[in-house]
């Protein structure tokens, strides 16, 4: 085809599809599933619940889950995700048990969305600064 076919086409591109489903995963309120938080999730965490406060936070946030898709060691890692920010992951045992809940839902290709609760984060009189924790509400 031509540049002049191309550009006065009638013919509209189709755009693939690039969200995908999100299923919500409800637990029974007991937050039992910590994730892992790097040092490098502490700052978005911090951006998240600040400012600080001497006895932390209990913070409730609505978390995303994405399956890795990368080819290396950390294929079976599930990211979690509060507020667009990356906080930690799934441990190895908690993300295979994740996608194989996925896969009996009959949507091993969808993301999922649970309850979190941000804990920590407190701030000492002499500046010291405990890390924070996040828990989800699955039922793996």
């Amino acid at each position: 085809m031509s540049l002049f076919t191309n550009l006065f086409s009638l013919k509209v591109p189709t755009k693939p599809s690039g969200k995908k489903e999100v299923v919500v995963l409800m637990g029974i309120a007991k937050f039992e599933t910590e994730i892992r938080v790097e040092e490098r999730h502490q700052a978005a965490l911090e951006a998240i619940c600040a400012p600080r406060k001497p006895r932390g936070v209990n913070r409730f946030e609505t978390a995303l889950l994405f399956s890795e898709e990368k080819k290396s060691e950390a294929k079976h890692l599930v990211r979690i995700e509060i507020r667009g920010k990356p906080v930690g992951y799934l441990n190895v045992e908690d993300s295979l048990a994740y996608r194989k809940n996925l896969l009996t839902l009959g949507k091993p290709d969808a993301n999922g969305q649970c309850q979190a609760v941000i804990r920590g984060g407190w701030l000492s009189s002499d500046g010291r600064k405990g890390d924070y924790e996040v828990w989800l509400d699955l039922m793996l």
